[in-house]
């Protein structure tokens, strides 16, 4: 299951205190440059509890937790140490030692259910409500593997908003939302948040809508599209995820998939960086859409025109880039369509920095949006008209970030841009 701890131990006494890796990290920045939230910070932490010299507690847990497991430490250390990691074997040991506070257990044990029924936030009712319309064939080795985050987001969004207004009363939010999944109101939600389902669900749309137009007919598991687990992995639930895993590959083999196609990076990095050590023999081809949409461009000769002039800058997502190794490819693309001038932000590809997600936005909301900011701010530069990404958790958190500075620039995802430069 994953590294041992004593070679994760080994690792650390590489580090060379350099501390590169503060000078990277965005919760590190949004909380105060307090060291114990750092990767340096974090991994004395860890080799402290590995030891035995401190036992798991809520306190502990806090620091570990408040790590958006972007690995932008991993990309800058000398020694190449992930602290992302770290933090993940910390957050299983500390579950292990039943260390949580009583809000983190409520949030484990949703996920716990969520991951099971096929939705993180229990909206698996409505998940593939997106493609109703849409005529998807059911019979190739090749599947578009849509992500209960890109189907059921707005749940996500409506939690997180709920959660930054009432934080005071979480325990309570945290009772009524696994009171509505228990109730089977999910529908009723579905309808209320229309507005924010279809922000998320036309880009899965539109990359079925592009395959097509590029002659890919990938089929859709619907309603027996399990969930990924990486929350499970993220929240270090590692027996859970290890469980998962192995029934997530067993469905996949029974129905002869051979390759996945994602637009969720979350999903594609999982599947591609942690699937493997996880399950044994696990053969699955994985791809982001933005790879096979460059592949195209590059082979076919595509053209693409924006309707009108446009400056965009493109938020590198940490999954994209350092979990799957795609940087060239959104920008091989961008810099394909006509009338689109592409912006380079600060922090970009590899070393691109964290919107503030990863988890830390459910339970340490003011440091989230703190990170949030401070990206967006980045991500402003140059004066755009768009960010763009193509990660539902960015999209939550750069919304946010625009929100809270008041900007005129407006989020628009990349396989938006890229459709709408079809159809000019």
């Amino acid at each position: 299951m994953g590294k041992s701890l004593n070679d994760l131990a080994k690792k650390l006494q590489f580090c060379e205190h350099c501390g590169f890796c503060r000078s990277v990290c965005p919760f590190l920045e949004a909380s105060n440059m307090e060291e114990s939230v750092g990767p340096r910070g974090r991994k004395t932490l860890f080799l402290s509890l590995f030891e035995g010299k401190v036992q798991p507690t809520p306190r502990l847990a806090q620091k570990f937790y408040m790590c958006g497991v972007c690995r932008a430490c991993a990309v800058k250390c000398p020694q190449s140490i992930d602290i992302a990691e770290v933090s993940v074997h910390a957050r299983h040991i500390i579950i292990k030692a039943n260390a949580l506070n009583p809000f983190m257990r409520k949030v484990a044990n949703s996920l716990v259910k969520g991951v099971e029924d096929g939705d993180i936030f229990g909206a698996a009712a409505t998940k593939a409500k997106w493609a109703k319309n849409i005529t998807i064939p059911n019979d190739s080795g090749t599947v578009f593997f849509a992500s209960c985050m890109d189907t059921s987001m707005a749940y996500g969004e409506l939690l997180v908003d709920t959660l930054e207004n009432f934080g005071w009363a979480e325990n309570t939010l945290m009772f009524l939302s696994e009171l509505v999944q228990k109730l089977n109101i999910i529908k009723f939600l579905d309808t209320f948040l229309k507005r924010k389902n279809e922000f998320y669900r036309k880009s899965l749309v539109n990359t079925i809508n592009l395959l097509n137009k590029l002659n890919i007919r990938p089929s859709y598991l619907g309603n027996d599209e399990p969930c990924c687990g990486a929350a499970l992995h993220t929240y270090g639930l590692l027996d859970e995820f290890t469980e998962h895993a192995k029934k997530v590959y067993k469905i996949f083999k029974e129905k002869g998939i051979r390759r996945l196609i994602v637009h969720n990076p979350i999903c594609g990095g999982i599947f591609k960086t942690e699937y493997p050590s996880y399950v044994d023999g696990w053969d699955v081809e994985v791809k982001h859409v933005i790879e096979v949409v460059a592949e195209a461009i590059e082979n076919n000769g595509i053209e693409l025109q924006y309707p009108e002039p446009i400056k965009v800058v493109f938020h590198d997502p940490c999954y994209l880039a350092r979990f799957m190794g795609v940087v060239d490819e959104p920008r091989i693309v961008l810099k394909t369509i006509e009338n689109l001038e592409l912006i380079e932000p600060p922090h970009n590809k590899r070393e691109t920095k964290c919107c503030g997600g990863g988890g830390v936005e459910l339970i340490y909301r003011d440091v989230a949006i703190s990170a949030a900011i401070n990206r967006v701010s980045e991500l402003n530069t140059g004066n755009p008209d768009i960010i763009s990404s193509c990660c539902p958790v960015c999209a939550l958190m750069i919304k946010k970030g625009i929100k809270n500075l008041k900007l005129k620039v407006k989020y628009v995802d990349l396989i938006d841009l890229v459709n709408n430069s079809l159809n000019p």
